[in-house]
Parts: C-alpha cells; sequence; structure tokens
C-alpha cells in the first residue's frame, strides 16, 4: 500500500507463469478484497490495482498488465457463494486425500531420512 497525491493504492502482484486469474475467478478475488478493504476505514476508498505479471501465452515472455479493480465486474452473492462452495468441497477433498496417502506411507517421526544429493546440515 502507497499514497501518492493524497490517493491510497493498494496493489496486488500476481505472478502466475501460465492461467492468469480472468473472467469468473478474477471477479471472485476481486469482490472477496474489496469486501475485506471495505471493512477497514483508512482502505475503504484505496484504489485497488492488480499488477499482473503473467505470461499471456506459453510461447511468451511475461508482461506486465495493470488490472484497473474498479473496471472488473463484480459477482453477485449467490454466485459468490456458489463458487467459494466449489472452494470448500475441493479443499475438503485434497485433505482427505492427503490423509490418505499419509496413511498408506506411514514414517516413524523419529526416521531420519537422509538425501544423498543434500550436503548434510548436522553432522555427529
Amino acid at each position: 500500500m502507497y499514497g501518492l497525491g493524497g490517493q491510497i493504492f493498494f496493489p496486488w502482484f500476481s505472478f502466475w507463469k501460465s492461467n492468469p486469474l480472468d473472467e469468473q475467478r478474477l471477479s471472485l478475488f476481486v469482490t472477496m478484497v474489496e469486501e475485506l478493504l471495505r471493512q477497514d476505514p483508512d482502505l475503504e476508498s484505496a484504489r485497488f490495482q492488480i499488477l499482473d505479471f503473467s505470461s499471456p501465452s506459453s510461447k511468451e515472455h511475461r508482461q506486465l498488465k495493470v488490472i484497473e479493480a474498479s473496471e472488473v465486474p463484480r459477482l453477485d452473492s449467490n454466485r459468490k457463494k456458489q463458487m467459494l462452495e466449489v472452494f470448500v468441497d475441493g479443499y475438503y477433498r485434497a485433505i482427505a486425500s492427503l490423509s490418505r496417502s499419509t496413511r498408506d506411507t506411514t514414517r516413524r517421526e523419529t526416521e531420519i531420512i537422509v538425501d544423498p544429493n543434500q550436503i548434510p546440515l548436522w553432522q555427529d
């Protein structure tokens, strides 16, 4: 966050190599951040910008694209709820999947794993 000419700027840096936020995902992100900014009296009038350093395609280099959040369409509460429910469902499925894979490959906590490609930090 910084101030310039009496205006407060709230930049968000995005460094996705590919698959940057766009369309509905960008709208969800902007909607959520804007809701958070409105909760802070010092930030509610901040100019929210996304500085996207993503690659337009796999064959192109990264490029800076400044996205004015004020120009991004907001989601209505029903669509926001639907998208967040998908996120929550995916989160719980990932936790369950990780839990299953952890049980399948359980090691004793005291077991020392030695990687021959790493220099040991502590030697006895």
